[in-house]
């Protein structure tokens, strides 16, 4: 592993069922939380919540009693939750470092988080996945084809992975530890995910 940093985050989730919801994710960015909410399965709704590593065991002593507290913060979302009922346990973990690993090896390749895991705070470990899995064919497609010897081409991948990955995984990095936001950092998310269609 290389460009490690230790955990930054402990993250609690439910799901909760009867509850009104949208149709997207929606992400509440508080002072010491960032709560993200959407609709999955079976009608159920899923709320997960992070806050600082450093509140790990004051959160796990009481986990519903803050899962709640954080809740009460977003006065929309609350309401909603609370209309409704908690069909599931609260599942969490703090055991969520952010490391570089090398990607490939003699008959495997890693993807996603397997190879470069990140916090969640931004959501990005499929978009990862994505990306990295149209890496790794290119490099498997000219390391068969004989345009470049595998070596060469899945160390290619590993550079190509770095360089996408690494300014997002930076960026992580500092918003899971919950400094101020940049100014206009939200309205330029914002204005990027466009009017709904």
């Amino acid at each position: 592993m290389y460009w490690a940093t230790r955990a930054l985050t402990c993250w609690y989730f439910s799901y909760w069922g009867d509850v009104p919801n949208s149709d997207t994710l929606e992400i509440y960015i508080r002072q010491r939380t960032i709560i993200f909410a959407f609709p999955t399965n079976h009608g159920l709704f899923a709320i997960f919540i992070a806050w600082p590593i450093e509140e790990f065991h004051a959160v796990r002593s009481d986990i519903e009693g803050r899962f709640m507290a954080a809740l009460d913060c977003v006065p929309g979302l609350t309401e909603r939750v609370r209309s409704g009922r908690r069909a599931e346990r609260f599942y969490g973990t703090a055991d969520l470092p952010n490391y570089f690993r090398r990607p490939y090896g003699s008959g495997w390749a890693l993807v996603g988080d397997a190879g470069c895991h990140k916090d969640p705070y931004l959501a990005l470990g499929v978009c990862d996945a994505l990306q990295d899995a149209e890496f790794l064919a290119d490099a498997v497609d000219k390391g068969l084809s004989g345009k470049s010897s595998l070596d060469e081409a899945l160390s290619d991948y590993e550079r190509r992975r770095n360089e996408a990955t690494l300014p997002e995984y930076e960026q992580n990095l500092q918003l899971a530890r919950f400094r101020p936001l940049p100014a206009g950092f939200m309205q330029l998310r914002v204005a990027l995910r466009g009017p709904p269609n």
